[in-house]
C-alpha cells in the first residue's frame, strides 16, 4: 500500500480527496474514516456527506469552513479548539487538550466533553441530545444553553444549576451529591 501524505494543507482539496478515497479513508457512504492514520492536517473547506473520524490520530487542528454531514468523532487526539465548522450528528471530544469552543455551536446529537481541560461552555451552545462534561472543570453552566437531553456533570466544579435553563432531560448526578 502506498503512504499516504501526512501533510495535506497545501493540497488542493480535490487531490486530498481523491488520495484519501484511493487509499481508502473514505467509503461508498462519504464516511472519512482518518481513526490511527498518519495524516496529521486537513484542508481548508473540507466537507464530507457522512461522518469525519479522526479518533486517536496525530491531527492537531481543524479547518475553517468544515462541514460534516454526519458526526464527529476526535477523541484522544492533541486538538486544543474546535473551530466554527457544520456537524450533522454528534461531537466527540473526549480526552482532547481543547480548551474553547466556538460561540453559537449547534450539535446535532450528543456532546462530550468527558476528561477535557474546558472551563467554560460557549455562549449560545445549542445540543440536540445529552451533555457530557463528566471530569472537567467546568463550574457552571451558560443561562442561554439548551439541552435536549441530559447533563452529566460528575467530577465537575458544578455545584448548582439554574432551574431556568433549558435542559429538557435531567443533570446527573444532581448537583451537591
Amino acid at each position: 500500500m502506498m503512504a499516504v501524505p501526512a501533510h495535506a494543507m497545501n493540497e488542493p482539496l480535490n487531490t486530498f480527496v481523491q488520495d484519501l478515497r484511493f487509499h481508502g479513508y473514505v467509503d461508498n457512504y462519504g464516511n472519512v474514516k482518518l481513526r490511527f492514520s498518519p495524516i496529521t492536517t486537513l484542508p481548508a473547506g473540507l466537507k464530507t456527506q457522512g461522518y469525519l473520524d479522526i479518533e486517536a490520530s496525530d491531527i492537531s487542528r481543524l479547518p475553517r469552513g468544515l462541514d460534516i454531514g454526519g458526526y464527529l468523532n476526535a477523541a484522544n487526539t492533541p486538538l486544543t479548539r474546535l473551530p466554527r465548522l457544520k456537524v450533522g450528528g454528534y461531537i466527540n471530544l473526549t480526552n482532547t487538550a481543547v480548551t474553547a469552543l466556538p460561540p453559537n455551536l449547534v450539535v446535532r446529537g450528543d456532546l462530550s466533553l468527558v476528561n477535557t481541560p474546558l472551563t467554560t461552555l460557549p455562549r449560545r451552545l445549542y445540543v440536540e441530545g445529552n451533555l457530557y462534561l463528566t471530569n472537567s472543570p467546568i463550574s457552571a453552566l451558560p443561562d442561554d444553553i439548551y439541552v435536549g437531553g441530559n447533563v452529566y456533570i460528575r467530577g465537575t466544579n458544578i455545584s448548582s444549576v439554574d432551574p431556568k435553563l433549558r435542559i429538557q432531560g435531567r443533570v446527573l448526578p444532581p448537583p451537591n451529591q
